[in-house]
């Protein structure tokens, strides 16, 4: 289903799944208009995507690398892997009384996705263990 050529008849504004209105092109000859048009609103603007992936990215930036996630794990901490039927890998890490869970196609970085994960969910700002 591609994007139709042609002469544009309307430019109706349309509410997307982020809630903003926009422009929605009815072509004069488009077979597909229905479709294209739920797809529209299925889906969110451009704005708020660049928004969102902002928004993902300083949260990534805020917590710390792997390396020093892990120099951050308590004595004690558990970390259990294991190898699912689907062939993915699953992991649990246990430390301070936290416990987090992640999966993984392989169990190279699994290790420091869950010790990042378990620095996101105890509030730990960036920087090493303290000794």
């Amino acid at each position: 289903m591609g994007v139709p050529t042609g002469e544009i008849i309307a430019r109706p504004m349309v509410a997307r799944a982020c809630g903003c209105l926009c422009e929605f092109q009815h072509y004069a000859v488009d077979k597909y208009r229905a479709q294209r048009l739920a797809k529209f609103q299925q889906s969110r603007c451009p704005a708020c995507v660049a928004k969102a992936e902002d928004e993902r990215r300083a949260a990534a930036a805020a917590l710390p690398g792997k390396g020093e996630a892990i120099q951050a794990l308590p004595n004690g901490t558990q970390i259990a892997l294991i190898r699912r039927p689907d062939g993915k890998w699953a992991g649990k890490l246990t430390a301070a009384g936290t416990t987090v869970e992640a999966v993984a196609d392989w169990p190279q970085g699994l290790s420091g996705t869950l010790a990042r994960l378990w620095a996101a969910a105890r509030g730990a700002a960036a920087g090493p263990k303290p000794k």
